[in-house]
């Protein structure tokens, strides 16, 4: 899943309000940046490919930063990274968003989640279904962004920035200079996640001003 991971931390947030919203973000999609960073390093893949389904796109390997160990790893290095900087009522809430991840892309994935380092591939597969793949998470953003309630310029901005890149992903045909260069093509998915999360930030300062 893309998008819709975001759509869980705006939901969470409405209901653990002292936990901030960038790091809830950061949290939710942190497997995908371990694996971008990986993919830029070599050390795992995903190579275009000419597929009917938008979805298809791309030859994954992911057999550490999608493994269901590492998710569970990731999430205990979080929870104890906040609970050793005096953030105990953050820690359990973004460690569970992070292992939350994993749970998420078993939904949408085909057997390319592995369960430890490319063993016991796993994956339910909502992706071969590309139109309600792509309804779903436009729902699952749309459902939290209304949830939370943040109605500020730079929300709105983070509102549609996430629904038009994951559109414009889905359905427009990538330039040729992207499609054969695997560095290229991770960093147009890496730098607007990374914005995304600063975007979060500044929305929620935003907003406390609106309200303060």
């Amino acid at each position: 899943m893309f998008i819709g991971h975001y759509g869980l931390a705006y939901a969470v947030k409405k209901k653990f309000r002292e936990v901030p919203l960038w790091l809830l973000f950061l949290s939710v999609q942190l497997i995908d940046i371990i694996a971008f960073v990986l993919i830029l390093i070599g050390i795992e893949k995903a190579n275009y490919r000419d597929d009917i389904n938008p979805f298809f796109r791309n030859d994954f390997y992911l057999p550490y930063s999608h493994s269901l160990v590492i998710a569970l790893l990731l999430g205990v290095i979080v929870y104890g990274i906040l609970v050793s900087t005096k953030r105990k009522s953050w820690a359990l809430i973004a460690a569970l968003c992070v292992l939350s991840h994993w749970g998420i892309d078993w939904l949408v994935h085909t057997d390319d989640l592995s369960i430890l380092f490319g063993h016991g591939k796993v994956g339910l597969g909502l992706w071969s279904y590309p139109y309600l793949s792509f309804a779903l998470e436009i729902i699952l953003v749309l459902a939290g962004w209304l949830m939370l309630g943040y109605r500020n310029t730079v929300s709105f901005l983070l509102l549609l920035l996430l629904v038009a890149s994951f559109t414009g992903m889905i359905f427009l045909e990538e330039p040729e200079i992207i499609k054969n260069n695997g560095s290229l093509r991770t960093l147009t998915v890496l730098v607007p996640n990374m914005l995304f999360i600063a975007l979060a930030y500044l929305s929620e300062r935003w907003q406390g001003k609106k309200t303060g």
